[in-house]
């Protein structure tokens, strides 16, 4: 095969002959994109704006909104270009740049959602701590970490990505992932893979694992508690496990799909799933947060008045 490693273009071969309905899919995205904009940056201004609001589990939510309105950008305005082009390609920076903010984009949201079911164990499991425990000071520590490290890790992994010879440029995706990248390469990717494995690891377990941990003690309180009290933690709880569940199995399913051959699955199936992770988050976060949260609701009223 020829050495294209000065190649300038990848071209997205995923997007198929979409002849007709191209006009048709890009006006539906544009529309999406436009509400996704339009119902996060509701929630962001009532939270801000509500100084009721300025505690952790709404900066929690505050945090996933801008983190959705960021991996909104890094992948629909290029997809909706490429919808409009005969020839769907991007630079090698710009699908360098796309990879690092898709990435980070989901391990910050990974991160967020473990934080905000460490905060829910804590206000559910030690109410009469809880204000000594979130403090403001630790909240920003969290979330500081929760950002800087994902950045730090990919930073190093992409680094390793750029300097790989490359030996093709077609990607069999709608976006730029690190994995299509580097299987485009002439040489060996075995370092890049094993430590593909251990960012994936050191990524997902701990938020997975501070989950299970959290999900496990408040169950372990919910079930000696009263029935309203149970019905309560019930309330606060399955928003958070929707949208938990829901981002963890499309993040399981791209990656299965990146390192395995999932050519036995519907074209189309293959083609939902593998942008499910940041195609529903941000239009369900703020449902779920937004309007089925009491405290958000009413001062989104109150500031409509």
């Amino acid at each position: 095969m020829e050495n294209n490693s000065y190649t300038t273009n990848f071209f997205f071969t995923a997007y198929g002959d979409l002849g007709f309905m191209r006009n048709i899919y890009f006006i539906a995205t544009l529309i999406v994109y436009l509400v996704i904009h339009l119902v996060n940056a509701v929630i962001l201004i009532v939270i801000v704006c509500d100084r009721n609001l300025h505690e952790p589990m709404y900066i929690f939510i505050c945090s996933l909104v801008i983190n959705g309105l960021y991996g909104t950008n890094a992948f629909y305005i290029k997809f909706m270009e490429n919808l409009l082009s005969r020839n769907p390609s991007i630079s090698r920076t710009g699908c360098l740049l796309q990879v690092f903010a898709m990435h980070t984009y989901g391990s910050f949201e990974f991160s967020i959602l473990g934080l905000m079911a460490y905060d829910r164990y804590v206000s559910i499991c030690n109410p009469l701590l809880y204000n000594n425990i979130m403090t403001p000071s630790k909240v920003t520590s969290l979330l500081c970490f929760a950002y800087l490290y994902p950045i730090c890790i990919f930073t190093i992994h992409i680094s390793l990505t750029v300097r790989l010879p490359l030996c093709g440029y077609l990607i069999d995706k709608v976006y730029c992932d690190n994995w299509s990248v580097v299987k485009l390469s002439c040489t060996d990717v075995s370092i890049n893979s094993v430590f593909g494995f251990f960012v994936t690891t050191f990524l997902m377990v701990p938020p997975l694992m501070l989950t299970l941990f959290s999900y496990t003690k408040i169950i372990s309180v919910s079930i000696k508690a009263s029935k309203e009290a149970r019905s309560k933690t019930a309330k606060t709880c399955l928003p958070h496990l929707v949208t938990f569940i829901n981002y963890s199995v499309a993040t399981f399913f791209e990656i299965l799909h990146q390192r395995f051959d999932a050519s036995a699955l519907p074209h189309d199936l293959r083609g939902f799933m593998s942008i499910d992770f940041v195609l529903l988050p941000p239009l369900l976060n703020p449902v779920i947060y937004g309007i089925k949260t009491k405290q958000i609701r009413k001062s989104a009223i109150k500031i409509n008045n």
